[in-house]
């Protein structure tokens, strides 16, 4: 590689020639009729150069760190030919060269005067695409005349590009100063060839970094999102989670395996869900599907508390368009349930303060001229005036009647305000249940709801039906307080009529049932079965059923217990 090394070694038919003659038309891009020239060249190559170039391309390409590769191309370019200095720079994304690193020349070197005349060297290979060499840059014309060339004694230099296919990414320069070691014209083919295994090296390091960056970038996102994520391949392995999807699953008590034993990564998701969960799952993962999948409500029981997740299955496809497995989001949305459930028990809690006061107010009327008149009644008896008697009693009188038609007037809901919208009859039942679970009445029964997750959404005043469904099972409740010792099982099933454009909702118990004689007027207001009742909650109920243009009947079950129908309009073709 020294101007005194053999040359004497041919490569006319060789393997040499072939690897010489690839990476020539790599580097340069060389069409058809530029083959012959570039074998030519690369024939000069000798056989201890191109074993050399081959180690060197093996500890090139050890690594896909990119300032490790940057730093490994550097020094084995000076070792290869035996280099005094060098540099490498690469081309940032404005097209601008940026030092990346150099052997035999200090950083704060790089900017000054003796840099110049070799960064102008690499500006004009990366303009041109060619290499410049000079084996004798003291009688160089291009050069001569460089001051940085006579005060570093510069002899020879090197300056190729770095290129992958037609697109240079960079350049590798080289120098001496010693006139025992001058880079000849061969040493500039087995540098070219050098660039051209350290660009590709260098290419593969970017791409690396790139990968490494996006998988990081990834991670991050993967790791904030504020739920849970779980991404699960075509098979069911879970591939990646967060700790937001670790924390749920603690809490559900679903089987987690913690980092020093592996996690949950590489295992299927049916070693990981409990069986009565699992079907939800596997339904939902492997489905013939392109859209998402969301479930709203997904009830989980662990340790006597109920959870509740909102879950959505987004499937994603390979490069080919094939689906290659799901993403799960998981969120906890328990507390936001139970929050609404607060704000509807709130809203009925202020609108029953508001027609307090306005009742108030209007019996406050009635009243004061009862008691005034109830005064100059014992007034006149006491005085002996008995003929002004009987005008007291007949305007106490009409004023309690009139008391008596206001109150009736109360239980009468067709005038109330009522705002209805499109609603899952489902959530409702369901949350409500959730909500009313923890209280000490209703930790002895049993909740059965069968709910079609597709039942269509029925048209109602959220807060008015909620009442109605809260009534009824309390109603159950208080009955099984009575004759159950508060234990019992309260039943909820929901189907649609379509033919009616109803959904019906069914109700039941498994209480004593309504006694024969009451049953007929069970909804008649002051009718009750239950000891301590007062006979104003079916009575509200008909009341609000009738305001959606409804219908509720009650029954005796055959086994025993009590049946409620409900009928509502579906929310489809409403306006």
């Amino acid at each position: 590689m020294s101007a005194n090394m053999d040359n004497s070694v041919n490569f006319d038919k060789t393997e040499g020639l072939n690897i010489a003659t690839e990476l020539m038309k790599f580097n340069l891009g060389a069409k058809e009729k530029e083959v012959d020239k570039v074998v030519d060249f690369g024939e000069r190559v000798g056989y201890e150069d191109l074993a050399a170039l081959y180690e060197v391309s093996c500890v090139v390409n050890s690594t896909l760190i990119l300032d490790d590769m940057l730093d490994i191309v550097m020094k084995k370019s000076i070792k290869l030919l035996k280099a005094e200095r060098g540099f490498l720079m690469l081309l940032d994304d404005n097209g601008k060269l940026k030092f990346k690193t150099a052997h035999n020349i200090k950083k704060e070197q790089m900017d000054s005067e003796d840099m110049r005349i070799s960064t102008t060297i690499a500006d004009m290979v990366v303009k041109t695409g060619k290499s410049i060499y000079t084996s004798d840059a003291q009688t160089d014309d291009r050069f001569s005349r460089k001051a940085s060339i006579i005060d570093l004694n510069i002899r020879s230099a090197m300056c190729v590009p770095l290129m992958i296919k037609k697109r240079i990414i960079g350049v590798l320069y080289l120098d001496n100063s010693s006139q025992a070691n001058v880079f000849i014209k061969q040493d500039l083919a087995l540098f070219e060839m050098f660039a051209a295994q350290a660009a590709l090296a260098i290419h593969n390091a970017r791409l690396y970094t790139k990968v490494l960056e996006l998988q990081k970038y990834q991670q991050n996102i993967i790791a904030n999102t504020p739920i849970g994520l779980l991404v699960v391949d075509a098979k069911g392995i879970i591939r990646s989670f967060n700790e937001v999807a670790e924390k749920i699953f603690n809490k559900i008590g679903w089987t987690y395996y913690p980092p020093e034993e592996g996690g949950m990564i590489g295992l299927s998701i049916n070693d990981v869900i409990p069986d009565k969960y699992r079907i939800t799952f596997v339904d939902s993962i492997f489905p013939i599907r392109n859209e998402p999948l969301q479930i709203s409500r997904f009830h989980v029981d662990y340790q006597g508390e109920e959870i509740i997740l909102k879950l959505r299955f987004c499937p994603f496809e390979d490069y080919k368009g094939e689906s290659i497995g799901n993403i799960i989001l998981i969120e906890d949305i328990t507390e936001q349930v139970v929050l609404e459930q607060y704000l509807i028990l709130s809203e009925k809690l202020i609108a029953k303060g508001e027609m307090a006061a306005a009742i108030g107010h209007e019996l406050n009327n009635y009243l004061t001229v009862i008691s005034t008149n109830a005064q100059l009644l014992a007034l006149n008896l006491s005085q002996g005036n008995h003929n002004k008697i009987q005008n007291k009693i007949d305007i106490i009188v009409k004023n309690v009647d009139r008391i008596k038609r206001f109150s009736d007037g109360l239980m009468d809901f067709s005038t109330l305000d009522s705002k209805p919208v499109p609603y899952d009859l489902k959530l409702l039942i369901e949350d409500l249940i959730l909500f009313i679970r923890p209280q000490n009445k209703f930790k002895r029964v049993k909740f059965n709801v069968d709910i079609p997750a597709d039942l269509p959404k029925v048209y109602i005043d959220v807060g008015q039906l909620h009442q109605v469904f809260l009534n009824l099972f309390i109603n159950s409740v208080d009955i099984f307080a009575e004759y159950r010792a508060g234990e019992g099982e309260i039943t909820v099933k929901a189907e649609a009529l379509p033919e009616k454009a109803y959904v019906k909702i069914v109700i039941t118990d498994n209480g004593p049932g309504i006694p024969e004689d009451i049953l007929p007027k069970i909804f008649e207001p002051h009718i009750t079965s239950k000891r301590a009742g007062h006979g104003l909650g079916l009575s509200t109920c008909l009341k609000i059923i009738n305001n959606h243009n409804g219908k509720i009947i009650a029954e005796n079950l055959d086994e025993g217990g009590a049946a409620f129908i409900i009928e509502i309009p579906m929310a489809t073709g409403l306006r």
